[in-house]
């Protein structure tokens, strides 16, 4: 390369001596350079290297004289498809600088990354005498960067995969609200198919295995409401032709998930009930399907069929995964709102074979009020009865400590062995010894109840009482004139002590006066602001309904303990008014 200077300057000795001064100083910095120097020549065929120095040697393996008059193209190899080398390519034809990364191979075939910065030189007339390549190894930075990038992309994943996990929970947790949100049976079977629609499904049936084998579609939810009456219909298709369709059939035969994505047509065909029911599955839509079986402590219930219709979402194993999730909760939440409902049923037999219905004696008049506050899967622990005697009755009120089975066990022990020891004892305190013996007998320690057992003799004059009285509330008397007298008789709680000490009071009823017995749901009874209904507020509101009936009377304490209550009550409520005509 030339440089053209003034005539003046030819032949200065002076800078003849500069110049060569100037390119052994630019031949030591270029040799020293830690970047590889490559200059090519493009007024040669196919552009070959005329100079590299030695950090070019360092880099690539290769001597000065292995690569004099080489195109630079050897150091990519076979390796001839990187899309960079179009752009140094390009540049070179439109004689201009470009940066460029490649991949080029070391003279013992190992690569490295190079970082090539290419400029055109030319000279004093404006022709290209050169091109000038500088060369640096950036392998180390380019690995620090995949590095980098591997964990950028593992730290997206896992942040992705924690916003996937924490909706999937609070999906789950959704549904978990919901399906406890009501002990209803019908109603949350019918929530199950809402659940998961559409966050999950387009449309969603599920179907339950009734006791006798048969399959009944009992839910169904569609995100577009008005696409409901073709879910509807599927309900009446599969009542006509008495089962369900072929893949639903085969999940609840093999307590298995099916996962079919795409859903093609042929599959349709196979498992429609018909081509009724064809028509109805194409115009709902069927690209992809998820049915998985509803099961419920070792047994399968049912199956929940998922569909998406749309062609954006898709079914893979995470959404069966999720589905699988979903159908346990409703499972269990169905099989347990069944348990529930069942027991509500035992339950309430139980309770009314407990409670009697009371005979109306000549000459008295019998008032009776009942509330039990147990969930509806319990029964009460009050209890009542009125028994013939020989020379007249027995009225019997009592309350069993606790609720459910073992209460009612209790009460159905006091009731029945009441009954049988008064076909031959009139006496209430022997009668109420008795029970105490059979409770001592025949239960633990942590079982008892209280009663009060009142002889009633009937006579043209009124009404004869004989009452004893086991830890229970003292029975009240009405007397004509709105009085109210306290019947007490002394005696502690049956089925503790070896000896309840009971102690028999009498008294007598004129005609018209009346008896009343209650348990401590009625005293104990209090209002919104924790004020106890009391035994002086009862004993005034009976005072009030002086003349009324036995029923009026019943009916008036049970009013006005749910009014005080505020509509709702801690403990059962039960009241026996006995009244002598």
């Amino acid at each position: 390369m030339s440089i053209t200077r003034p005539e003046w300057l030819e032949d200065d000795p002076w800078e003849r001596r500069g110049a060569e001064e100037s390119r052994r100083l630019l031949d030591r910095a270029v040799a020293a350079s830690s970047g590889g120097v490559v200059i090519t020549d493009p007024n040669l065929p196919d552009n070959p290297i005329i100079y590299v120095n030695p950090a070019f040697e360092r880099m690539t393996g290769y001597s000065r004289r292995e690569v004099l008059g080489r195109n630079c193209r050897f150091l990519q190899r076979e390796d001839r498809g990187q899309a960079e080398l179009e752009v140094l390519r390009r540049a070179i034809a439109e004689r201009r600088d470009c940066r460029v990364v490649l991949r080029n191979y070391r003279r013992d075939g190992s690569m490295f990354w190079n970082e090539l910065y290419v400029s055109p030189v030319y000279d004093e007339e404006g022709r290209l005498v050169n091109f000038v390549g500088v060369q640096n190894d950036i392998t180390e930075r380019k690995r620090m960067e995949e590095e980098r990038n591997q964990l950028l992309a593992r730290e997206q994943l896992a942040r992705a995969e924690a916003v996937k996990a924490q909706r999937r929970l609070s999906f789950l947790a959704g549904a978990d609200a919901l399906l406890l949100s009501t002990v209803d049976y019908p109603g949350r079977l019918r929530q199950t198919a809402r659940i998961a629609v559409p966050e999950l499904a387009d449309w969603c049936v599920v179907d339950v295995l009734n006791e006798d084998g048969s399959v009944r579609q009992i839910a169904a939810a569609h995100a577009e409401p008005s696409r409901e009456g073709l879910l509807g219909e599927l309900a009446r298709l599969r009542e006509r032709h008495g089962r369900p369709p072929g893949l639903v059939a085969r999940v609840l035969e093999t307590a298995r998930p099916l996962l079919l994505d795409p859903v093609e047509e042929r599959v349709l065909e196979e498992n429609a009930l018909g081509e009724d029911h064809l028509e109805v599955l194409r115009e709902l839509g069927v690209r992809s399907l998820i049915v998985v079986p509803l099961l419920a402590r070792g047994r399968t219930i049912g199956a929940m069929t998922l569909v998406s219709s749309r062609p954006d979402r898709s079914y893979g194993e995470e959404e069966l995964s999720l589905a699988r999730s979903l159908a346990y909760r409703c499972a269990l939440a169905m099989d347990n709102a069944r348990l529930y409902h069942e027991r509500g049923r035992i339950a309430s037999i139980l309770q009314q074979s407990l409670l009697p219905r009371l005979p109306e004696p000549e000459g008295l008049e019998v008032g009776v009020e009942y509330l039990p506050v147990g969930r509806e899967n319990e029964a009460g622990g009050d209890f009542y009865d009125l028994i013939e005697t020989g020379g007249g009755w027995l009225a019997v009120i009592g309350d069993v400590r606790g609720k459910g089975a073992a209460a009612a066990a209790i009460t159905a022990l006091a009731r029945y062995t009441i009954r049988a020891v008064a076909m031959r004892e009139t006496s209430p305190s022997r009668i109420l010894s008795d029970l105490n013996e059979a409770m001592l007998r025949q239960l633990d320690g942590h079982r008892f109840c209280t009663v009060v057992c009142a002889g009633l003799s009937p006579n043209g004059a009124g009404l004869g009482l004989s009452v004893a009285r086991a830890g229970h509330p003292a029975p009240l008397l009405l007397r004509g004139d709105g009085r109210v007298e306290v019947l007490e008789a002394p005696g502690r709680a049956l089925g503790v002590f070896e000896e309840p000490e009971l102690v028999e009071r009498s008294a007598r009823l004129a005609p018209g006066e009346a008896v009343v017995f209650y348990t401590d749901g009625v005293t104990e009874v209090r209002s919104p602001e924790g004020i106890l209904f009391g035994e002086g507020r009862l004993r005034r509101l009976l005072a009030a309904c002086s003349g009324s009936g036995a029923r009026e009377i019943a009916a008036c304490i049970r009013e006005a303990a749910l009014k005080h209550g505020g509509g709702e009550l801690r403990d059962d409520l039960a009241v026996l008014v006995i009244r002598a005509r």
